[in-house]
């Protein structure tokens, strides 16, 4: 399980301008439990741009400055807790790039033995690590192609068919083209691992580890941004479980579309 955070902003900004310094802090403090690593994705013009470590973000100085960097007007940022199995490598870090696209996950997809089978079998070949978040992101590339470019459509299309032949916790992620951010909130409330929050001291309250996947938004008149639970957000709106925040990069209009039934 991860932490996501996905903007879209009028002219380059740093995400510590539109977090605010104590909003970055709080953030950034999630990834002393989710501290398997960091991305950040960001668009010079419309050519995608990666970095990312698989150092705990909080511990190092490369994040605070790429944080306070005007990267551009459209990024997301990652802070890893890897599901067990999956290796702690650069290529299994998040942000995932195919051609102009750039993803992040927070989720996990069971059984592991089964995530092969997720793609079609030329999909597959293109798996560059083990994850199921890659796999996920590239079944969302195989779907916008079915789809000729129905983006919304190709979302629908994944959720749908790894919802149904897999135990998923959540597809929480944000997806960035060049032309709009995607944030995606699909998640069952019945497989939050409390247990394990509770453990390794994450959360702690019932109500804590109820929103644990919840996605939210806010809206100011220069930006829009979407992020994970775990931090104050007094001003945040919830985005419901089962829908997608569409923005456009050009406008920073926003909109949010149901995809079916959620958990």
């Amino acid at each position: 399980m991860c932490r996501l955070l996905g903007y879209c902003s009028q002219g380059n900004a740093p995400v510590a301008s539109l977090l605010g310094e104590d909003g970055l802090r709080e953030f950034t403090a999630l990834s002393a439990f989710h501290a398997d690593g960091w991305g950040m994705g960001w668009y010079d013009a419309d050519e995608p741009q990666l970095e990312k470590s698989v150092r705990a973000a909080v511990r190092e100085p490369g994040y605070a400055e790429l944080a306070h960097r005007a990267l551009g007007d459209i990024g997301l940022v990652h802070l890893r807790w890897a599901t067990p199995g999956f290796e702690l490598a650069p290529r299994n870090s998040h942000p995932f790039r195919y051609g102009k696209y750039l993803f992040a996950h927070n989720g996990a997809v069971h059984p592991q033995s089964k995530l092969p089978e997720l793609l079609p079998p030329e999909w597959e070949q293109r798996v560059m690590g083990e994850t199921d978040s890659e796999r996920y992101f590239l079944h969302i590339m195989s779907r916008i192609e079915a789809r000729d470019g129905d983006i919304i459509a190709a979302i629908g299309d994944t959720v749908e068919s790894i919802s149904s032949r897999y135990a998923v916790n959540s597809l929480n992620s944000i997806l960035l083209s060049p032309a709009k951010m995607y944030a995606i909130s699909w998640h069952d409330p019945a497989r939050i691992p409390a247990d394990e929050l509770r453990r390794r001291g994450v959360l702690s309250t019932a109500g804590e580890i109820a929103g644990y996947f919840h996605l939210a938004y806010r809206v100011t008149a220069d930006a829009v941004a979407a992020a994970s639970s775990g931090w104050p957000q007094p001003d945040w709106e919830i985005l419901p479980n089962g829908s997608v925040l569409i923005v456009d990069r050009a406008t920073l209009k926003q909109s949010v579309v149901l995809l079916g039934p959620a958990a």
